[in-house]
Order: C-alpha cells, then structure tokens, then sequence
C-alpha cells in the first residue's frame, strides 16, 4: 500500500510541476490582461478609428455567413463574422472582429456602396479583448452564435484545456497540502481564507 502511494505521489509532483510549466504563458497572459481589464487607464489613450467606403458586390445567397465571408474576401479583412441583432432594411452589417482590432462593415443594398469602419486597440486594450475573446457574442442578439474564424477555434480549444489543466493543477496542491500534516495550520487558514472570499463574490453579489 505504502508502494502505491508513494508512486502516486511520485507522479503528482511530476503533473503539478510539468502540467504548471505547460500553462504558464496562458495564466501569464490572463493574469496581465485581467489587470489591464482592471486597470484600463495603465496604457491610456483612445482606440484609432479610421473609415473608408468601397463598392462591393453583394453575393446571391440568404445565408449571412455566407455573405460576410464573401465581403470580407474583397475588403481583406479576417477575423471572426458576428451580426449584432437584426438587420436594417436596405442594409447588410456586420462585425469582422479579432482581438487587436475590430472592422465594422455596413453596406448600402441600392448602391452595393460599403461603409467600413476600422477600429485599432492599443495593447492594453488588445490584452483585454483577448481576455474575454471567444468568438461569440450572446448579448449581441446574434441569431446563430458560431465561432466560424479557425484561430478563434483554436483559442476556444486552448481555453477549455486551460480550465481543466488548472483543475487538475489545484488538486494537486490540495492533496500534497494534506500530505503535509506538520503544516495544517496554515495551510487550512488560507484555504478557508480562499474560499470565504471566493463564497463572498459569488453568492454574496448574487
């Protein structure tokens, strides 16, 4: 029995340790642009705007997506299609959106004339939108949420093993902390330091 626990103790350290070196450039990056969500004053400054408009030619299809892709190759633009909300007569719009830049693109249907509108974040701002970046905008009123830029698939990919690694990265702390039996004292306080905050946010703002 003291055999098997000692391998399993032998292969925790090595998922905690290797498993912690695998994530940290992803919790490098969440950690720095959740301050700069926090803090958004640290780099300052205004996003940069600039419009232009073009004629284009409008695709033979009732399938957005479809249509956008089609827009997008002729304006060079890439990034993720999002439509915000329903669309205005006589108008096709959308968003070609990427975290360090975000393209909206309103097309007259009389004369196929599009309007675009280019507007360019900072780093801080560039950070703090891919933060919170997944490809879909519930609360845009999207009909059909779908993440239809391949980076962003990979970046939602990236995100759920990021999740589950940091699962699996505080169990194992927790059972090496219960291994350590001389040192419970302050190991319980901050894990119940830790969670009463936690308890705080959570149901407390609720």
């Amino acid at each position: 029995m003291s055999s098997n626990s000692s391998v399993f103790e032998k292969w925790n350290k090595k998922i905690h340790i290797y498993l912690g070196l695998y994530l940290l450039l992803f919790l490098w990056i969440f950690s720095i642009s959740g301050l700069f969500l926090n803090h958004p004053k640290w780099f300052g400054g205004q996003p940069q705007r600039t419009t232009v408009e073009k004629t284009v030619e409008m695709l033979e299809s009732d399938d957005s997506l479809e249509q956008a892709h089609y827009l997008m190759g002729q304006l060079d633009l890439v990034g993720e299609a999002i439509f915000r909300g329903d669309q205005k007569p006589g108008q096709f719009a959308f968003l070609a959106m990427r975290p360090d830049e975000r393209t909206f693109v309103v097309v007259d249907l009389e004369t196929n004339l599009a309007k675009v509108t280019l507007v360019e974040g900072n780093v801080g701002q560039t950070l703090g939108n891919l933060h919170t970046f997944s490809g879909v905008r519930p609360i845009w009123g999207e009909r059909e949420s779908v993440r239809d830029w391949l980076p962003t698939r990979i970046w939602s990919f990236s995100i759920d093993a990021l999740a589950v690694g940091v699962i699996l990265l505080v169990a194992s702390s927790l059972y090496m902390g219960f291994r350590q039996r001389d040192k419970w004292k302050p190991i319980l306080v901050s894990l119940g330091l830790g969670i009463a905050v936690c308890a705080f946010f959570i149901w407390g703002f609720a």
